[in-house]
């Protein structure tokens, strides 16, 4: 995955997975909710390709944990990468009508609700990395 360690791919990556989150959010209700599912689907593979192209920030900042500078933002992006995961899982025993269980969809609309925040967060968060990303982009231009 050597084209993910240039910029523009990691900057065209980080945006549409924004915008899948917040589609996400803003697709949950409403007559289309076929478009929420697979948009949700659309972002698993995407969100496999963000983690690659970070693995080896997480496998180092996992090694050194305490020591490592980064260990509480690997923290939370565990939180964040758990509570998706959840979220994942959970959406597709209810889209296919599996279970009309309202403890599985009341867990699903909460981690859902909570990882638009955590992506916000996240995004935040990395505000520093994406700047200079974005400057270097800029100014590459």
């Amino acid at each position: 995955m050597s084209f993910l360690r240039r910029r523009a791919p990691r900057i065209i990556l980080d945006v549409a997975l924004l915008v899948g989150f917040v589609a996400e959010f803003v697709t949950r209700e409403g007559p289309d909710y076929d478009l929420h599912s697979w948009i949700g689907i659309v972002l698993i593979p995407m969100i496999s390709v963000h983690l690659a192209a970070n693995w080896r920030w997480v496998i180092s900042t996992f090694r050194r944990r305490g020591s490592h500078p980064e260990w509480p933002l690997a923290r939370f992006n565990t939180v964040f990468s758990v509570t998706t995961a959840i979220c994942i899982v959970s959406g597709f025993p209810l889209w296919l009508e599996w279970t009309d269980s309202s403890a599985l969809s009341v867990a699903h609309n909460l981690t859902g609700l909570l990882a638009i925040v955590l992506a916000l967060s996240h995004l935040w968060r990395n505000r520093r990395r994406l700047s200079v990303l974005l400057g270097r982009t800029a100014a590459s231009s």
